[in-house]
């Protein structure tokens, strides 16, 4: 049933403040806009008064959800007897631009409401026709100045003017951009010969389906046996950029990463050595939303070494890191 056609009759008997707002994000629209923003855009084009009550009475239900690529809105109204009366189903592939279209839609539906409560004005009454006779005097006692008097005809009953609409304000910000934090513990492999457990923090910018971030990485030391026994421990510290593509909880990003390897403890060879590294790479993984402001990312990538670190030992021998890295990570993301 089309919710504009039902809902407009069942809403005009409604008693003032009876019209009640359920607002649910379901699986997937976790980060779309909260209640407030869909209570702001209606209460906007309805001349800036909040028309949801909190008492019993008629009751509508807003549900988000995500399916694919798109975000779906279903509206129904429910009369105080919790009977369906009607509903509609929106979809975009924006959730911001759908709470948009959610609140125009119901905005159209509680306007009746709204001026079936406010008293028509009073239509004032039709004068009466002036008499002939009195309306123009004897010609003999006319002045010869006052110009002759005609009969007004009766005035049609006046309909009364329309009341001007107010002005909408603008609408409410929208979630996107949101600013996010990131904290994360992970394990890598390529730098030596053992898998290194290391931390990373990052910050950046998040649209509904692009984010761009900066991150900072250290890989702890792990212990590497390249040459006849001889062991050492290598480090990795550096930074990463990283555009990435969000698809529902799935997400895909490049990489581009430079830093320092860092080797200590070396035999034949005095203090510790100091080499650069650069690298290109590819990440995917899950992000799984815990509340609006937070969600946990599992990611894994792989890293090809544009500017590999060497060694050089003693009798030609040398000794280098992978020509591919690997990573784990598990992340903690904080959005604002």
């Amino acid at each position: 049933m089309s919710l504009v056609l039902a809902a407009p009759p069942a809403l005009g008997q409604a008693p003032p403040g009876g019209v009640r707002l359920s607002y649910t994000r379901g699986p997937g629209a976790e980060g779309c806009p909260e209640e407030q923003a869909l209570r702001d855009i209606v209460a906007a084009q309805l001349g800036g008064a909040d028309p949801f009550g909190g008492g019993a009475g008629r009751r509508v239900e807003v549900i988000l959800v995500r399916k694919g690529r798109h975000f779906l809105g279903e509206i129904a109204l429910y009369d105080s007897d919790d009977r369906r009366l009607g509903s509609q189903e929106l979809a975009s592939a924006a959730c911001g631009a759908l709470v948009e279209d959610v609140g125009t839609a119901l905005a159209i539906v509680l306007r009746p409401a709204r001026s079936a409560k406010e008293p028509a004005p009073a239509v004032p009454p039709s004068p009466e026709p002036a008499p002939l006779e009195a309306a123009s005097p004897p010609a003999s006692e006319a002045s010869p100045r006052a110009p002759a008097l005609v009969p007004v005809p009766p005035c049609k009953p006046c309909q009364p003017a329309a009341p001007a609409r107010p002005a909408a304000r603008p609408g409410p910000s929208l979630a996107w951009p949101r600013f996010r934090f990131g904290l994360g513990a992970l394990i890598a492999g390529g730098f030596a010969s053992t898998p290194a457990v290391g931390l990373s923090a990052s910050i950046g910018v998040r649209w509904e389906a692009f984010s761009l971030s900066l991150e900072g990485r250290e890989h702890l030391p792990a212990v590497a046996e390249p040459y006849r026994g001889t062991t050492f421990e290598a480090s990795w510290l550096g930074g990463s950029l990283v555009p990435c593509g969000h698809m529902a909880w799935l997400f895909g990003c490049g990489l581009a990463t430079a830093g320092r390897v860092r080797y200590s403890g070396m035999i034949n060879v005095s203090g510790e050595m100091l080499m650069p590294h650069a690298g290109l790479g590819l990440r995917t993984g899950l992000e799984v939303p815990i509340s609006p402001s937070f969600a946990a990312q599992l990611s894994g990538e792989l890293v090809a070494e544009v500017l590999r670190p060497t060694i050089h030992f003693p009798g030609a021998q040398r000794w280098s890191t992978a020509a591919i890295s690997t990573a784990g990570e598990l992340r903690l993301v904080a959005s604002f």
